[in-house]
């Protein structure tokens, strides 16, 4: 088992047919590598799968959609180029019927046909899904590949994600694809790969600005790059370019928030944190809205009460103008020291994030009803 570069899991096994000294049954040898040892494992022949089969799956559906678009095009390169012999099919409304008629279609001009099933985790019929499995594992291997895609999301709040794996196992005949969600790290050296494949240069502010105003979103992340690079024209992308151009998916949410914290009200700002947790919206990156706005919040405060006059803010601070014209708005409703001190509490939760072994969403409560009491200075 190896890791791909941008975070996959990748299964390779090696399936020629053995005879074993004394047995009347041929094996199939599947070796893998563990920790620095190579393991040999020996299938009877009668658990070897005939066709090929591929699984993707995972909470990151773009990462594993590129990757079935790449195997699509890897087919009609070698076996197809103009895609007559590969087939779509809804899994989440797929009958055995459909099945079995794509399964029992030759290919037109060629030897091999692909078959994607997309989201049969998501139908109902667990018996389908079963018979839909044997069948998979009866086709012939001179003409038949089959890639199972799944989402792995979660639609709805409580509903059970995609099963993908459908009791499969990596092995002779079946190779196994998983994409978690990105880490913060890695997510950046994805975002950076991505600016540089257009052509583009991204700095580390304007970076974690952009993570910050996107999230986890990577077809999110992937139409904002666009734009950025397109905008720059092989220039560098700035933080001032990501303020102006990327238009946060929660942004309402984080003013709203802010606001329910400057008139004190406990119970709607947990509301909204709630929503922000429901949502999928990651901690770290949440963190680093709010307490990026609470910054602002402080440095306007600040040329405020120098005296500085609105309509000069942008200029002074570097900030777009709308920013700055909800800042101001927002700014009237704190008190300075208020402000510092629900700062400072923005450093503390900064620090149990990354220290602490108590759950995040937890930590988060916390400091929320803290920051909403009257008396905080």
């Amino acid at each position: 088992m190896t890791a791909g570069p941008d975070g996959s899991v990748l299964v390779d096994t090696f399936p020629p047919l053995r005879k074993m000294a004394g047995q009347r049954n041929f094996y199939t040898i599947c070796i893998t590598e563990y920790e620095g040892c190579q393991l040999v494992y020996f299938f009877p022949l009668r658990t070897y799968t005939a066709g090929m089969i591929i699984v993707l799956h995972g909470e990151d559906s773009f990462r594993s959609r590129q990757r079935l678009k790449k195997l699509k095009e890897g087919f009609k390169n070698k076996y197809d180029s103009r895609g007559l012999n590969i087939t779509t099919l809804d899994g989440a409304k797929l009958t055995l019927e459909d099945f079995n008629t794509a399964a029992a279609t030759h290919g037109f001009l060629s030897k091999k046909r692909l078959i994607v099933i997309e989201n049969l985790g998501h139908n109902s019929n667990k018996a389908l899904r079963d018979s839909i499995q044997d069948n998979v594992s009866a086709l012939p291997d001179a003409e038949n590949v089959v890639i199972f895609w799944e989402d792995g999301t979660q639609t709805k709040r409580g509903r059970k994600k995609s099963e993908p794996l459908f009791g499969l196992t990596a092995g002779p005949g079946v190779v196994i694809e998983a994409f978690p969600r990105l880490t913060e790290s890695q997510m950046n050296q994805w975002a950076k790969k991505e600016a540089a494949s257009r052509g583009a240069k991204i700095g580390s502010a304007a970076l974690q600005l952009m993570v910050g105003l996107v999230g986890e979103d990577l077809w999110r992340m992937n139409t904002e790059i666009d734009k950025l690079a397109h905008y720059k024209r092989g220039g560098e992308i700035t933080e001032q370019d990501v303020a102006a151009l990327v238009r946060a998916k929660f942004d309402n949410d984080i003013f709203e928030l802010t606001d329910a914290l400057a008139e004190q009200d406990q119970a709607k700002a947990l509301k909204l944190l709630d929503e922000h947790f429901s949502e999928g919206v990651a901690g770290q990156y949440l963190l680093t809205m709010l307490s990026r706005q609470f910054r602002i919040l402080l440095q306007v405060k600040d040329e405020l009460e120098r005296g500085q006059a609105p309509s000069v803010l942008a200029e002074v601070l570097g900030l777009h103008p709308f920013v700055v014209r909800k800042a101001v708005n927002q700014a009237k409703g704190f008190t300075r020291q208020r402000l510092l001190a629900i700062y400072h509490k923005f450093l503390q939760l900064d620090e149990r994030l990354k220290s602490s072994a108590v759950d995040q969403r937890l930590l988060f409560d916390l400091f929320t009803v803290e920051a909403a009491l009257p008396d905080l200075q």
